[in-house]
């Protein structure tokens, strides 16, 4: 994978939290080279915002490429409010093989989707655009998850 192919944006690296998931997205596809594939299927534009941490970020995917931008840029097609506890679940979601569909398949991965259910329940996470753009969020949620 060329070192240019995820990056974040001018002015990004004073965001933590896209530099953090700008790494997690580069880990994720060097260590489990299968989302690949996701990953190059993905393009469309994911705002980000960790109410309770102050921040924002745009990852801005082309097919093949993110770039992860400081704060809200345009209009996003989707977009994920919550506590940043809340949005970095994301990354646990249980997948099985060979769908990669997120099914429990141990009290672990259900106390996972539970807390997400309860979460989005009762407003401490919140994803604009999800029925619009569920097929950006599928394949998204299997590149960001540390599983599967």
């Amino acid at each position: 994978m060329a070192d240019d192919t995820i990056q974040l944006a001018d002015g990004a690296e004073v965001n933590a939290f896209a530099a953090m998931l700008c790494d997690l997205v580069k880990q994720n596809l060097e260590s489990k080279p299968h989302k690949r594939r996701d990953f190059d299927a993905l393009d469309g534009t994911v705002a980000l915002v960790a109410d309770d941490a102050d921040v924002a970020l745009t990852l801005e995917f082309r097919r093949g490429s993110l770039v992860l931008h400081d704060g809200i840029r345009n209009v996003p097609d989707v977009a994920v409010r919550g506590s940043a506890e809340a949005i970095m679940a994301l990354s646990n979601v249980p997948l099985t093989r060979p769908l990669a569909l997120p099914i429990p398949t141990d009290r672990q991965a259900f106390d996972v989707l539970a807390g997400m259910v309860k979460a989005t329940r009762t407003g401490e996470l919140r994803i604009y655009g999800l029925w619009r753009h569920f097929g950006l969020m599928n394949r998204l949620t299997r590149v960001m998850s540390v599983n599967g």
